[in-house]
């Protein structure tokens, strides 16, 4: 298993776009970092993030982009980390990446070492002074950040919480819950009930939950200060590239989905959006997809 693909599984695609293939002993994980046993054979086929590669080329940063992937997987390994791609209003705003440990017991994933490993190509504040019980963090990026021209906080999660840490500044950001799809539904439309953006006379559940996307693994429901959100698992690729296109992704990212569509099936997906109501109907805003390399 190579930490960086072999050159025999790095190709181009018809728009010069550098694509990595599986190998045998790939892994593959949701956006918890959650491992899944993939739908098909997958051996020379995408990897997930060449979707990642391809939004970095949409947005004029891919040299900065994959050298981030290839510094970050060179300093942990393959298969450790989740990325997501954000928009807003048909254009991407930046990305995030996430490391996962719920045991906390790779030192290497500290928020410190990190930011270290991290220095060379994004600069990362946090200076939180105790070392804080999360399960997990990420650190979310823009193209001026891959140009070293804005510096990047952390957020740090923490018992179904998330923090922003700027500096050694914490501000809440968001609380979530995780459902079943299909068991813990009611508890998934109470919540989405209760948000103070959704109006039961006036929104339909159904534009929050349309049946393509119920198929999922799990939910999340969000609850953040500006808006609310809603996340679903473990998508297959056909509903993934549903979301792009109905999301108003870039062009370039929904085309990808159909220029390797028989190259994906192998693959699952996360995907979310935020939405907002308070004094209109109901807006869905930002939207993201996920994958991990």
């Amino acid at each position: 298993m190579s930490l960086l693909p072999a050159s025999k599984l790095v190709l181009k695609d018809r728009t010069g776009q550098t694509l990595e293939r599986c190998e045998d002993g790939d892994l593959f994980h949701d956006y918890v970092l959650g491992q899944y046993t993939p739908l098909a054979p997958h051996t020379n086929k995408l990897r997930s993030v060449n979707l990642l590669y391809r939004s970095f080329a949409e947005c004029g940063v891919s040299s900065e982009g994959t050298h981030l992937v290839h510094h970050v997987r060179n300093a942990l390994g393959p298969f450790r980390t989740v990325w997501g791609i954000k928009t807003l209003a048909g254009k991407i705003t930046g990305w995030e990446f996430y490391f996962y440990d719920f045991a906390r017991t790779h030192a290497d994933l500290s928020i410190s070492r990190m930011c270290g490993v991290l220095a060379p190509l994004l600069t990362v504040d946090c200076a939180v002074s105790r070392e804080l019980p999360w399960h997990m963090w990420s650190v979310e990026f823009s193209p001026q950040h891959l140009q070293k021209k804005a510096t990047s906080a952390v957020d740090i999660y923490i018992d179904m919480r998330s923090y922003k840490a700027h500096g050694s500044t914490l501000a809440f950001e968001n609380v979530y819950t995780f459902h079943d799809s299909r068991k813990d539904i009611d508890a998934v439309l109470h919540r989405l009930r209760s948000s103070v953006h959704f109006d039961d006379a006036r929104d339909n559940l159904g534009a929050l939950i349309p049946p393509w996307l119920f198929r999922c693994g799990r939910m999340c429901v969000a609850n953040k200060r500006r808006a609310d959100g809603l996340y679903f698992s473990r998508i297959a690729t056909p509903a993934a590239q549903r979301f792009v296109a109905e999301r108003a992704f870039p062009e370039s990212v929904v085309r990808f989905f159909a220029e390797h569509r028989g190259e994906l099936d192998h693959l699952l997906w996360d995907v979310g959006f935020d939405f907002v109501g308070d004094t209109e109907p109901l807006v869905i805003t930002k939207a993201s997809i996920y994958g991990s390399f």
